[in-house]
C-alpha cells in the first residue's frame, strides 16, 4: 500500500467520487496476486468509511481476510521492499509492531544463488544479485537500516528472532511472537502447511520459488552454505559481515 502513499496520504472517503483511488490500488504491481472482488473491496468502503489513507488501506486488508473467512484481530504483512521504506510505514501505522527475522548471510546467499538458477515463467521472479560481494552488502545494509529505525522507536514495538531458532525452536519463538502481538496460540501456526495448501494462500505466480510455504519446516536449510558455496564464496561473505555476523553470534 506504501507505493500509492504519496499520492493519496491525503485522502478520505466522503462519496463515491472517492473510490476513483481503487483504479490505482488494483493496478499496483502484484495486486492482481491478491485476488481481490473489486466490488467486495467497494462495498467495504461504504460500509467503514475509512477516514484517511491508513484505514482504507486496513479495509482492503481485511477484505483479503474474509476470502479466506477469518475473523481479524491483528493485521500483518510480510514484505521485504518494506525495508526501503520503513518511515512511511511508520508514517501509517505509528503503532505497529515490527518483527525482524535475521537469517545467516550465508545461507541468504545460496537462496539468491539458487533463485537466481530457477527456471521459472512468473512475470515476478525477484531480480537478486548472484555476487555473493554484493549479497553481503545487501544483508548488512538491510539489518543495519532495520536496527537503525528500531533505535527511533518504542522498544516494545519491535522484535528481533534469529531464522535459526525460529526453525530449531519453533514452539517457543511462535509463543514469544504471539506474547509480543497479544495474540493466542493457535494450532493452525505450526501446521501453517496445511493451511497454506488448503486455502492456496501463496499466489501461483510466485510459487515456484516459495513452495517451502506448502512444507514442514526444514532443518537442512540450516548451514546449507557449507555444503553449497566455495571456501571461496564464505571468505568473502565473512569479511564483509564479520561485525554484524559477531553481533548475532553467526561466527
Amino acid at each position: 500500500m506504501i507505493w500509492w502513499y504519496d499520492k493519496y496520504k491525503n485522502w478520505a472517503y466522503e462519496n463515491d467520487n472517492d473510490l476513483a483511488i481503487l483504479d490505482d490500488i488494483f493496478a499496483s504491481k502484484k495486486f492482481e496476486t491478491w485476488n481481490l472482488n473489486k466490488s467486495e473491496v467497494v462495498k467495504n468502503i461504504i460500509e467503514f468509511k475509512p477516514k484517511n489513507y491508513t484505514e482504507l488501506c486496513s479495509v482492503i486488508y481485511l477484505t483479503y481476510a474474509l476470502k479466506f473467512s477469518k475473523s481479524i484481530e491483528t493485521i500483518g504483512d510480510k514484505n521485504n521492499y518494506y525495508i526501503k521504506h520503513i518511515p512511511i510505514l511508520n508514517k501509517l501505522y505509528p503503532n505497529a509492531k515490527y518483527i525482524h527475522i535475521i537469517r545467516d548471510v550465508r545461507d541468504v546467499a545460496c537462496s539468491y544463488l539458487n533463485i537466481e538458477k530457477l527456471e521459472t515463467d512468473s512475470l515476478y521472479k525477484p531480480i537478486l544479485s548472484s555476487d555473493v560481494d554484493e549479497i553481503a552488502t545487501e544483508w548488512e545494509r538491510n539489518n543495519l537500516t532495520t536496527l537503525n529505525f528500531f533505535t527511533t522507536i518504542n522498544e516494545q514495538n519491535y522484535i528481533t528472532i534469529k531464522y535459526e531458532d525460529l526453525i530449531l525452536n519453533n514452539k517457543t519463538i511462535i509463543k514469544q511472537l504471539c506474547d509480543f502481538l497479544d495474540i493466542e496460540v493457535e494450532n493452525a501456526m505450526f501446521n501453517y502447511f496445511d493451511e497454506n495448501k488448503k486455502f492456496g494462500v501463496e499466489p501461483k505466480e510466485t510459487l515456484d520459488w516459495k513452495k517451502k510455504t506448502l512444507e514442514p519446516l526444514d532443518y537442512n536449510n540450516i548451514a546449507k552454505y557449507k555444503r553449497e558455496l566455495s571456501a571461496e564464496q564464505i571468505e568473502k561473505i565473512n569479511n564483509k559481515t564479520k561485525q554484524l555476523r559477531k553481533k548475532f553470534n553467526y561466527d
